[in-house]
C-alpha cells in the first residue's frame, strides 16, 4: 500500500497514527497523463483497484518518491506491507497493528478517543465505552497502532461485543468485518525504478 495522512479531515482523526486509514496518492493534475507521476497513478489504480493493494514494490516506491517530491510539510507517502499475520514478506520494519476493514477502513484512527455523543449512550453502554478506551488507549504506540496482535485482537473483541450490545456503536455495519492487520513500513528506495 501507498499511504500518506489523513483520507478524511471532516472526522476525529489521531495526527500520529500510521494505520489503513490514510489518503492514497492521487492523479497529479498539474501534469499530462503521460508523465511518469500520472503512468504509475493508471498503474496504480488498475493493479491496486479499491483496495489500493498493488505488489510491484519498485513501481511503488518510485510513485512515492515522486509524490514526496512535490508536497511540502510533513506530509510523506510511505510503502506500506499490510498482513494479516505477523509475518511480513517484505523484512519491512513493524509499525504496529492496526484493526481494519479491507485494509480501507480502521476502528483505531481516532486514537479509540471517545466521542462526544457517548453522554447519550444508556449510563451502563457509556461506562463501558469508557472502560474499552481507558484500557487500550495507553496500549497504543507511537503510530496510533498497537504493537502487538494479541491485545489488538482483545480490543476487537471487546468492541465487537460492546456493538452486539449497542448497535452502530463504533461503525455501522458489523464490525466482524474488521480484522487485526500487522503493518511494515519498507524504506523508500531512493533512484530506483
Amino acid at each position: 500500500m501507498i499511504l500518506d495522512g489523513p483520507r478524511d479531515s471532516r472526522t476525529a482523526y489521531n495526527p500520529k497514527y500510521r494505520g489503513t486509514y490514510r489518503s492514497h496518492p492521487t492523479h497529479c493534475g498539474e501534469l499530462s497523463d503521460d508523465s511518469e507521476i500520472n503512468e504509475l497513478f493508471f498503474w496504480f489504480l488498475e493493479e491496486g483497484g479499491e483496495l489500493g493493494v498493488v505488489h510491484n514494490s519498485a513501481k511503488a516506491f518510485r510513485f512515492a518518491q515522486l509524490w514526496n517530491s512535490r508536497i511540502a510539510g510533513n506530509s510523506r507517502f510511505e510503502v506500506i506491507e499490510a498482513t494479516d499475520s505477523n509475518r511480513p514478506e517484505s523484512g519491512g520494519q513493524f509499525i504496529g497493528v492496526d484493526l481494519s476493514a479491507g485494509y480501507n477502513n480502521s476502528l483505531l484512527s481516532c486514537g479509540l478517543k471517545l466521542c462526544s455523543e457517548v453522554s447519550h449512550l444508556a449510563a451502563s453502554i457509556g461506562e463501558l465505552c469508557g472502560l474499552v478506551s481507558r484500557h487500550f488507549s495507553p496500549e497504543l504506540n507511537e503510530s496510533g497502532l498497537f504493537q502487538n496482535f494479541e491485545i489488538a485482537s482483545f480490543c476487537l473483541r471487546s468492541m465487537i461485543a460492546l456493538q452486539d450490545l449497542s448497535p452502530n456503536l463504533f461503525e455501522g455495519g458489523d464490525l466482524r468485518e474488521f480484522q487485526c492487520v500487522s503493518l511494515y513500513a519498507l524504506e523508500l528506495e531512493i533512484g530506483k525504478k
